[in-house]
């Protein structure tokens, strides 16, 4: 008899683990909660790309303007810290049409900041011409902040022509005129883990929670550009103060997709009952194709063949930089 009972025991609790094994969340709503986070995913894919292809690619030709002419077979290098900031559209974030992301509770900063490390050199030819290479942008860095983890790297490489329309004379200043050739090739990872959603509300009403959510974003790019520059320069002492307009015509995509995973829940109707949810959404862009930008700075000699250079670019109220370089140049 106790053996009878012992089998019904466990038959009954068998019948009972295997009807809770078998409670889930109906698969339609997990379906249509999986796209809403997909949807959401793409808009902010299609935001993030449309604010890189405008920084992208003025990060990539800001900087190494030398304002002085090179006599044949003389010869500069130099090294220098250029900072772009691209205005975001902070608005447009908060107002995306997301169901889940809670894009107006986040807060960003107006501008984009975009560092780059330049080295650059030139030699002095026949005909008045100057050549040079650049060489820049971000060695691989990773950091974090909270529950954000970050990493990003950068490779620009240029080639420049340069010629002295006018030469300086005692009362007139300088005009050089250049070519350009500019390459970026780079990515940005972003991942953020405990990320609040909404909740999702069913087509039948049911609720459907993502907790534990983790966001990973990943970005990268190539970008070309090909521009001519203008700059009129004159030495005053040790001082030689410049001005100068630049033209560049972009090419190239910067890509996005943000992949969002969470735990799927429906407490009101089954209590304790969870799954996983993943979702990605991607976007494409093309570079701007156009950047046309004011130049100011000036170089001071600060001792024999050693210049430090200051200068300032303005591209409008989407596009600035500033940057500060010393450099050695001799004839």
């Amino acid at each position: 008899m106790k053996v009878q009972k012992l089998l019904a025991v466990a038959c009954m609790l068998n019948v009972i683990s295997s009807s809770a094994q078998a409670v889930v969340i109906p698969p339609q709503y997990i379906q249509q909660a999986t796209d809403a986070v997909a949807a959401d995913s793409t808009l902010l894919s299609k935001w993030m790309t449309s604010q890189l292809k405008y920084a992208i690619p003025f990060n990539s030709t800001a900087g190494d303007v030398v304002p002085q002419q090179l006599k044949i077979f003389g010869f500069e290098v130099g090294v220098e810290g250029v900072v772009t900031g691209t205005q975001l559209d902070v608005d447009g974030f908060h107002s995306l049409p997301t169901t889940l992301v809670k894009t107006n509770t986040i807060q960003m900063y107006d501008r984009l900041p975009f560092p780059m490390a330049l080295g650059h050199a030139k030699i002095g030819l026949p005909f008045g011409i100057d050549a040079g290479v650049r060489v820049g942008g971000i060695p691989e860095k990773s950091m974090s902040n909270d529950n954000t983890q970050f990493k990003i790297k950068n490779k620009v490489v240029g080639l420049d022509l340069r010629k002295k329309i006018v030469e300086e004379g005692t009362l007139k200043p300088g005009l050089t005129f250049g070519l350009n050739y500019t390459h970026a090739d780079g990515s940005l990872d972003l991942t953020s883990s405990n990320v609040g959603l909404n909740s999702y509300t069913t087509s039948d009403g049911h609720s459907i929670a993502v907790s534990n959510a983790v966001v990973a974003e990943h970005s990268d790019w190539k970008t070309n550009s090909v521009g001519i520059q203008a700059i009129l320069d004159k030495k005053i002492l040790i001082i030689t103060p410049y001005i100068g307009a630049a033209v560049n015509h972009n090419s190239g995509n910067i890509n996005n997709s943000i992949t969002t995973s969470g735990t799927a829940s429906d407490t009101a109707d089954l209590p304790g009952v969870t799954q996983s949810l993943s979702a990605i959404g991607s976007s494409t862009d093309a570079a701007n194709k156009w950047d046309i930008r004011g130049l100011a700075g000036f170089e001071l000699t600060i001792l024999p063949f050693v210049r430090l250079g200051v200068g300032g670019e303005y591209a409008g109220a989407k596009n600035v930089a500033g940057n500060v370089g010393l450099r050695i140049q001799f004839r």
